[in-house]
């Protein structure tokens, strides 16, 4: 079985009556919403799909923990955004003025990438929640429980709590109403809905939380209350949660002792990274590569296979750099085995699992995307010479290709292709190139060259390329140097590099009189 289905089968054995099976992720968006959160959001789909396939109404839920705390300064944004600290981040402007705060210029771009990934979600902002009271009675019993919540806090901690410390703990994290900090602190409470508050900033208050919201609690009392708010039954969650004693251990104890819920079924999720970049992920700094940047690149389906063909605890990498063309090859190498079959029920499942949409029937690429990306830096962006040369390579161009592939060919090429796989199809021959050649070398070019015509064909000009550096005498290993060094030369004299595209293929491309004209001296 998939790992989703396991865990939808665990679902339906814990809760087995419920109406609706609500499975939820969710991040706050302090800073850059990277690629490592789309973890978390298709985890929890994929195990919404898996629901449905067994008959159950299942929804996922995705929340913007917006109320949260601005807690430090990323290195996106200006220094002077330290007076806000403290704040709600949707009470702090948008740095860039685009936005109607901070947290919505986060949110923005995450919430266009959902759909194209095929993510269908009900967004949920905590702040309008918050700002519309809906926890209220879930705050009071946390309030009315408030030492049982500290006794079990303090129980994951190295020291034992003293009483003092179980007397003065308050669940409940106030923001002034008067500086709009969370830097106040509760004085007082009368075992109701009425709180005192003291605050840096000076001010004194009482407040009524049953009538009017006047913060929020701390992230392990925080998660549980939402869980049975939204009644979940499943939640992933990354290593920084799921670490001992962190609120994977603890937020489950509370949810049952304190609000009286099974906890949802929990699933720890490994982070993922980025290969072509020395910058560490991370939203917080500022730092990252986001869902709509990873769009510009590689298609939806691609995005969806590579966590779906995982497991959730395996890490695994995104390549900006020449990776990328494997990648590409391995999904369409995929797609031909699930055409050609036979294939495993895992194998039927990730497919599913990786479609946009379930009605869809993914087809492996009618060009490779090596091929894309070489071409159309020859043919300079212009469509009807690439599609020429493609057809003179032996080949054919779908329109789905032209809409989704070329585009992401074009962006990698342009953003993100290592100078070895920047092609620039030389105009004249390399003469400067040539005269350094040896004799042994240069006869290999001409006898190259003099096979042309009676080999112009795909299989026939690679079979003379490869044979080109067959030499009397030398082992296997000698050759395959030979060949190697002999390759290097033709893509110098072609396009001024050690490696190019399949030389076959590129022959066909470009023609039989432009490989001449840059070969022939």
């Amino acid at each position: 079985m998939h790992w989703s289905d396991e865990i939808a089968e665990k679902i339906i054995k814990k809760f087995p009556d419920k109406e609706k099976y609500v499975c939820a992720a969710g991040i706050t968006p302090s800073g850059i919403i990277h690629i490592g959160n789309l973890r978390d959001v298709l985890t929890s789909e994929f195990v919404v799909r898996s629901l449905k396939k067994l008959g159950k109404n299942a929804e996922l839920i995705w929340s913007w923990d917006d109320y949260d705390r601005f807690r430090k300064v990323p290195k996106d944004v200006p220094t002077d955004f330290e007076k806000y600290l403290g704040l709600p981040l949707t009470k702090i402007p948008d740095p860039w003025g685009k936005e109607e705060n901070y947290a919505r210029a986060r949110e923005v771009g995450m919430e266009r990438a959902l759909p194209a990934i095929g993510i269908d979600a009900r967004i949920i902002y905590q702040s309008k929640m918050y700002s519309r009271n809906s926890y209220s009675k879930f705050i009071k019993i946390a309030m009315q429980k408030r030492k049982r919540i500290a006794e079990i806090l303090f129980s994951f901690k190295a020291q034992e709590a003293k009483p003092e410390e179980i007397e003065n703990f308050y669940p409940l994290n106030v923001y002034c109403e008067a500086c709009g900090k969370d830097t106040a602190k509760i004085v007082s409470y009368d075992e109701e809905n009425t709180i005192g508050y003291e605050c840096a900033c000076g001010h004194k208050a009482k407040a009524d939380f049953s009538q009017k919201n006047v913060g929020k609690p701390g992230w392990r009392v925080d998660w549980p209350m939402r869980w049975a708010y939204e009644d979940v039954v499943f939640e992933p969650g990354g290593r920084d949660h799921s670490s001992a004693g962190g609120s994977a251990d603890v937020s489950p104890i509370i949810a049952k002792e304190i609000f009286g819920i099974e906890p949802p079924i929990y699933q720890a999720y490994e982070w993922l990274g980025i290969t072509g970049t020395t910058s560490k992920m991370s939203g917080s700094t500022g730092e990252g590569f986001t869902p709509e940047m990873l769009l510009e690149i590689y298609e939806p389906e691609i995005i969806r296979w590579f966590f779906a063909r995982v497991e959730p605890l395996q890490r695994f990498d995104f390549a900006l750099n020449d990776q990328i063309i494997k990648n590409y090859s391995e999904w369409d190498t995929f797609l031909n085995k699930i055409k050609e079959g036979p294939v495993s029920e895992i194998e039927k499942q990730i497919l599913e699992l990786s479609k946009t949409r379930l009605e869809d029937n993914p087809e492996p690429g009618s060009v490779s995307f090596r091929q894309l990306a070489a071409f159309v830096q020859i043919a300079k962006g212009n469509v009807k010479e690439l599609k020429k040369m493609i057809e003179s390579a032996g080949g054919k161009i779908s329109q789905k290709d032209l809409q989704d592939r070329l585009p992401r060919a074009i962006a990698w090429t342009e953003r993100y292709a290592p100078d070895n796989y920047r092609i620039n199809l030389r105009t004249k021959p390399n003469v400067g190139y040539w005269g350094k050649l040896g004799d042994d070398e240069k006869a290999m070019v001409k006898k190259l060259v003099n096979g042309l015509d009676e080999n112009w064909d795909q299989d026939k000009l690679t079979n003379l390329i490869y044979s080109v550096a067959k030499k009397e005498g030398i082992s296997e290993a000698e050759l395959k140097t030979r060949q190697r060094d002999f390759f290097k030369i033709i893509y110098q004299l072609l396009v001024d590099s050690d490696a190019g595209p399949r030389l076959s293929t590129f022959f066909m491309a470009i023609g039989k009189d432009k490989v001449e004209e840059l070969l022939d001296f």
